[in-house]
């Protein structure tokens, strides 16, 4: 014999089941940082040749629609990061010279990979290393384990200055700089 007293308790309990499942799910998605990244390339929205820069308008900045990646205007302080290229430099016969400058005030221990042993370059000293073959990848570490921001420019053909300086803007820090055989500088 069926009791039908019973069946709104069964169906509560149902609903209650069902909708305790639903939340946990909601705020386990929550508690992982969200719905999983969308997969494929970024859609990057660059402003067509001639129109106004991001400097030179007035009035209201138009968004982005959702899901696109707005490109990043560069301050006066930051240097391009990979894959973006930091510097250029004309090797001489295939090689160039670093001019590594320190102008902090803590040492910073260097390498080129596979080319020498670990070296260090004082506070407020400079190192030269002449006649590297490309190319060239270069590390380098404050020896306190701080931030370094570092600032390739080319002084002359074939050679390359490297200024290091601290910071404690960790988006600024770096850990190595590469050369192409192009001759095309990288931070990373």
């Amino acid at each position: 014999m069926v009791d039908y007293n019973d069946t709104p308790k069964t169906g509560i309990k149902w609903l209650g089941f069902v909708f305790g499942s639903v939340l946990l799910t909601s705020s386990a998605i929550a508690w992982a940082g969200g719905p999983p990244n969308r997969q494929g390339k970024p859609v990057i929205i660059e402003e067509p040749a001639g129109r106004p820069t991001e400097g030179d308008r007035t009035g209201p900045t138009p968004t982005a629609p959702a899901g696109t990646l707005q490109p990043t205007q560069r301050t006066e302080d930051t240097i391009p990061r990979f894959p973006l290229p930091s510097a250029r430099i004309s090797p001489v016969n295939g090689r160039v010279t670093l001019k590594l400058i320190n102008s902090s005030n803590v040492v910073i221990e260097y390498q080129i990979s596979g080319g020498t042993r670990p070296r260090l370059v004082g506070q407020q000293s400079e190192s030269t290393l002449e006649q590297l073959t490309i190319p060239i990848n270069l590390t380098y570490q404050r020896e306190d384990g701080g931030l370094l921001f570092v600032r390739p420019v080319v002084t002359s053909p074939g050679v390359l200055e490297i200024r290091f300086e601290a910071t404690g803007n960790i988006n600024l820090d770096t850990r190595s700089l590469s050369i192409n055989e192009q001759g095309t500088v990288f931070l990373n």
